[in-house]
């Protein structure tokens, strides 16, 4: 399929994107990090919206498991709107955003820095206000993004996280493993993409389920179906989708997993087991490691294989960036322009 929409061109610029952010910010990188390992914070807090608040939402898992520092998001509105008085003193401070624009998060991370935390942005727009407002601000290195649905920004967001993580844990290892995923980025089966938007093209909603590392990827890909598809799209926990969710499962229900090659493996196959028993149709974005060893408990199952698993944190940048192709084909398959939903804007502020 021709390159015809931003979203797709910007989808594939995340390799090189990856590649830049190697080279790119290292004093800063370890400036930071060199604090932290000497005075290791109370808790770590995120201020992020949207795409970049999913992006956040991955930075909880990684750095619990990886560095067991508690990591929470804070709510804007807590210091926009309600006032309060959080206590920031010896915690680190994460902000997350594409424009660095948004008046909430830039009243939040004032607040953060005045009341005891060490600050960082991961901003794509250079000299933004919420950088201004920064004790230190390392750039995502996007460059302009036109498509509306963030794509690129969002894969930056997670290398930078992951890139983070290494130089906090001292684990150049992970790093390197970060940079070999970029060299995988580009390869991908377009016959098994093709097959999935068959089936998927007449459907009005869809669950999207995945777990750990691989839960804000689900909560990413159903913010692109509803933005790029205008398919009613729900992500849920593989861990909570028994409860009341479960009950819209019928047969034939669409249902979108992600199967990640770490611990959370065997419960969400077993959920498959479920979901297969009730006849669900399901569609599944995987490593080609998980996909051949578990052929048969994903038999009558619509398979995307990104690539061999690398690391169990690096591989949820080859799901989503299997998600975003796949999200513009079905896009265009309906009619649709991806750069250009009918309701929305690409900067958003809110108060």
């Amino acid at each position: 399929m021709s390159l015809k929409f931003w979203m797709q061109k910007e989808t594939e610029e995340s390799a090189s994107i990856i590649k830049n952010q190697q080279n790119d910010s290292l004093d800063i990188l370890n400036e930071v990090t060199n604090r932290l390992q000497k005075n290791s914070p109370n808790f770590v807090a995120t201020l992020a919206r949207g795409s970049s608040d999913h992006a956040a939402s991955f930075s909880k898992y990684a750095i619990e498991t990886h560095l067991g520092v508690m990591t929470a998001s804070i709510a804007p509105s807590v210091h926009t709107i309600y006032k309060s008085n959080i206590n920031y003193k010896n915690s680190f401070v994460i902000g997350i955003s594409q424009s660095g624009k948004s008046s909430d998060l830039i009243e939040s991370m004032a607040f953060a820095r005045k009341n005891g935390a060490i600050t960082l942005a991961f901003v794509n727009e250079k000299n933004s206000p919420l950088e201004q407002e920064c004790e230190y601000c390392i750039p995502l290195l996007a460059n302009k993004e036109q498509s509306v649905a963030a794509t690129k920004s969002f894969i930056a967001s997670l290398s930078r996280i992951i890139q983070l993580i290494s130089y906090w844990k001292n684990d150049t290892n992970l790093n390197k493993q970060l940079l070999n995923t970029s060299n995988q980025l580009l390869n991908f089966n377009e016959n098994e993409m093709s097959l999935v938007v068959e089936n998927l093209l007449n459907e009005k909603s869809i669950l999207v389920l995945g777990r750990g590392y691989s839960f804000p990827i689900a909560l990413e890909s159903a913010l692109k179906l509803k933005e790029t598809c205008g398919l009613h799209a729900e992500a849920f926990s593989g861990a909570e989708i028994l409860h009341g969710p479960f009950e819209l499962i019928q047969k034939n229900y669409p249902i979108l997993l992600y199967l990640s090659n770490d611990e959370t493996l065997e419960s969400m196959l077993k959920l498959i087991e479920t979901l297969q028993n009730k006849k669900a149709k399901l569609f599944v974005i995987t490593t080609n490691e998980i996909a051949h060893k578990y052929e048969k408990n994903l038999s009558n199952t619509y398979i995307i294989k990104t690539a061999n698993s690398i690391n169990s944190l690096c591989d949820n940048i080859l799901s989503i960036y299997h998600f975003y192709k796949l999200a513009a084909m079905l896009s265009l398959k309906l009619g649709r322009n991806p750069d250009l939903p009918k309701n929305l804007n690409k900067v958003t502020d809110t108060i």
